[in-house]
């Protein structure tokens, strides 16, 4: 789910009820809603760039425990291909 594109349409939708010249309890329900709505986004959007930097940590660690067998083996042109390949990554 795109929570940026959700929040962003959600906050232009409520613009009418925020800026309504004479508020009515129909107006203060729906911003309450898409409050509640768009903070939950934010919360979503915060914990999937946290998930994202913890995949990328597991992912560079792989790398480089790949990159140590690689090097462990004997000097070729092979493993100077695979060495490449590896340092490209990065």
């Amino acid at each position: 789910m795109d929570f940026e594109k959700l929040n962003s349409e959600l906050y232009t939708k409520a613009g009418h009820y925020r800026f309504a010249k004479k508020p009515t309890d129909f107006d203060k329900g729906y911003l309450k809603i898409s409050n509640w709505v768009n903070d939950l986004c934010f919360f979503y959007i915060q914990k999937r760039n946290k998930q994202d930097k913890i995949d990328e940590v597991e992912f560079n660690k792989f790398i480089e425990a790949q990159k140590e067998k690689i090097e462990a083996l004997k000097p070729s042109s092979y493993r100077d291909g695979l060495l490449k390949a590896v340092d490209d990554i990065n």
